[in-house]
């Protein structure tokens, strides 16, 4: 039943009103969703829900697509509190940021080894797009074969990303669905074409069976997640595409966490053009009521989602369309905009649900931002699938920061200073992400201005528009030509309140901590406990880093933030310092018996699994009472034997999650897998 077959029964009066919002709406009439109150600080302005339209009831609005402030996401913000990726000359996000700030562009020769349709070319890559880390995931050579370069990609940065978000360990285990299914984590990938991969010469490639399933459901079954698993293609929204459907899936309580992830790879010649751009993200997503109760640290909050096709209609007009109904879902209504009410007449393909929303009417709801293509092309370039992605980093980045970055209407950084309405109410920071994003400058000379300087590359040099090995021609189809636009609306974390100062005995008199810690092998272990070492002896205060945890929620983080795997690490001690001495000291001499006092640790990659007691109710409370009393010895052993002592500590501590450094990765080159014949898909 389409949108107009809905409105036209509703009208007729043989479908009710509740029946048909939640057709449009994509959700079931029989549940509302649960309201819960958040606290906000005396100065802020509360989380406001949908607009209502005079007259208009809650029913469905014509154009809209959707009921007054419904959508995705509406009246449920969701919380971004896992974020990682890697993009051309930026290793990880805190490089990113600093080639932001910096002004940077991102923008180099093809790297070596690669095969290109035209010399001298240049564009923005990553390094290393052949290396992988099998052990990590437990998968032996021909396993990790099994997955192209773009799937290898995305899994690491998918792991990180839960490993930043705490939920690679025990608490995984614990979001559950409605009907009690654990390890609930939807999975939307956004993929470029196949074809960026590009076997080594004399490779002999088989092509995959055509029953293979997609990368979402590959990811779904190696990091074992239970929830929803869908691959999206929609050319440069390709990501925003994804996690606007992922928004839809936490609201319908489809699952209990959506991880979102985008990658996009140009080796092959026909994907290769100047200014082409790869790139790997990934955002972990839980509802905010539920990340606030459970303690998470938000480092974002997804207000609403739009995204459409403008049809045959011209899509000069779609970007406004698309921002009014985002704003609309979000329950924003900037000055001089209006929801056109139920009555309002027949609509022409050029009509829209929302007008244009003029740049005053966004600053007054908080919106000094906008995030798109344009944006991060210096740093990205044309990045296909993992555009909207490098929008969404960069966005969340100037919200935790305050900063205004340049940009093509902004010529240096700036700091963001919040907007005060005259009751002295302090409206929350809130920016949008879109793509394709607002119209270019019509000038070329001020276009050029907007993305930053570039080599000029004659056209007798640029690649040519042949067929592909596959019969498509080159072109990757993941420039945006499609019309496929989508928009977010983003806002800053809410505030935390300040946790009361921690009285009693000072540090190195309180009790003892059992430190836990381990990896996929001695090597990950050991240059794991070298990289937190690290940390914890520079204050965690380097370069806006966090500062150094309290012993005890470091501990805790550690027992169930990070996966429990083979090759372990225990040691019991009192103080920060303590630890970081003991950490790098193992570093620095691994191994069973070789390391520091006190460092006591075991490789179980050849025992023959598991402890006979492991999953028993017996042994929960036997562990649970072990933990309560205070035996970290008996712990200590029965860890370093195989048993997971984790399991039933409670997930969250109560303050917000502590900030570690992810496990570190030990990839090497592999040959590329199915998939990747060298030919776009």
């Amino acid at each position: 039943m389409d949108t107009r077959e809905i409105l036209t029964r509703f009208k007729g009066g043989t479908l009710r009103r509740e029946h048909a919002v939640a057709l449009l709406a994509g959700t079931s009439p029989a549940v509302a969703p649960p309201v819960v109150a958040l606290p906000v600080a005396a100065d802020r302005e509360p989380l406001p829900g949908p607009v209502p339209v005079p007259g208009a009831g809650p029913g469905p609005v014509p154009g809209t697509g959707v009921g007054v402030g419904d959508g995705a996401g509406a009246g449920v913000p969701c919380a971004v509190v896992g974020i990682q990726g890697r993009f051309p000359q930026a290793g990880d996000l805190e490089a990113f940021w600093r080639n932001g700030l910096q002004g940077r562009i991102a923008e180099a020769a093809l790297p070596g080894g690669r095969r290109s349709a035209c010399a001298g070319w240049r564009g923005h890559f990553l390094d290393g797009v052949e290396e992988f880390d099998p052990d990590l995931f437990g998968l032996g050579a021909r396993e990790a074969a099994g997955l192209d370069l773009r799937e290898r990609l995305l899994a690491q940065s998918a792991w990180q990303t839960l490993e930043s978000a705490g939920y690679a360990g025990a608490r995984l285990e614990r979001l559950t669905a409605p009907d009690g299914t654990a390890r609930s984590v939807g999975v939307y990938a956004a993929l470029g074409p196949a074809g960026g991969a590009l076997p080594p010469a004399g490779h002999r490639h088989t092509a995959p069976p055509a029953s293979r399933p997609g990368p979402a459901a590959r990811l779904s079954r190696l990091l074992d997640l239970r929830g929803p698993s869908l691959s999206v293609d929609s050319g440069n929204s390709s990501f925003l595409t994804a996690l606007h459907l992922a928004l839809g899936a936490l609201r319908a309580g489809e699952c209990a966490a959506a991880l979102v992830g985008a990658v996009e790879l140009r080796l092959h010649p026909a994907c290769q053009r100047p200014g082409a751009g790869e790139g790997v993200a990934a955002v972990l997503l839980k509802p905010l009521a539920t990340a606030r109760a459970d303690g998470d640290r938000v480092h974002a909050v997804i207000r609403s989602s739009a995204v459409g096709h403008p049809g045959r209609a011209a899509p000069g007009p779609q970007h406004g369309r698309l921002v009014g109904r985002a704003l609309a879902a979000a329950g924003l209504q900037p000055p001089g905009t209006r929801l056109r009410p139920p009555d309002a007449g027949p609509q022409g393909p050029d009509a829209g649900g929302q007008s244009e929303v003029p740049d005053a009417g966004l600053e007054a709801v908080g919106v000094a931002l906008e995030e798109s293509s344009r944006t991060v092309a210096a740093l990205v370039g044309d990045a296909g699938a993992v555009t909207g992605a490098a929008a969404l980093v960069r966005a969340v980045g100037q919200l935790r920061h305050a900063v205004l970055l340049a940009g093509p209407d902004r010529p240096a950084p700036a700091a963001w200073e919040p907007v005060r309405r005259d009751d002295g109410t302090v409206l929350p920071r809130r920016a949008l992400v879109s793509v394709p994003g607002p119209a270019a400058p019509a000038d070329p000379a001020d276009a050029a201005d907007a993305v930053g300087p570039a080599d000029t590359v004659d056209a007798a040099d640029a690649p040519a528009v042949t067929d592909a090995p596959d019969g498509t021609d080159d072109a990757d189809g993941a420039d945006g030509g499609e019309g496929v636009g989508a928009v977010l609306v983003v806002e800053e974390a809410p505030a935390v309140p300040r946790a009361p100062a921690r009285t009693g005995p000072p540090p190195g008199t309180r009790p003892a901590e059992l430190v836990l810690l381990s990896a996929a092998t001695p090597a990950h272990l050991a240059a794991t406990a070298g990289r937190l070492a690290a940390r914890l002896s520079d204050g965690g205060g380097g370069d806006g880093a966090p500062a150094a945890p309290d012993l005890a929620a470091l501990a805790h983080e550690l027992r169930l933030g990070r996966a429990v795997l083979r090759c372990r690490l225990a040691v019991t001690v009192r103080t920060v310092a303590e630890l970081a001495g003991a950490l790098a000291g193992f570093a620095a001499h691994p191994g069973p018996g070789t390391g520091p006092a006190g460092v006591r640790s075991a490789d179980l990659r050849t025992a023959a699994g598991p402890p006979l007691i492991e999953g028993l109710e017996e042994t929960r409370a036997y562990v649970a009472a072990l933990w309560q009393g205070g035996r970290l010895e008996q712990l200590t052993r029965l860890w370093l034997a195989g048993a997971d002592v984790c399991a039933v500590l409670p997930a969250h501590p109560g303050p917000a999650a502590v900030e570690l450094p992810a496990t570190v990765l030990r990839p090497r080159p592999l040959e590329p897998g199915p998939g990747t014949d060298g030919a776009p898909q």
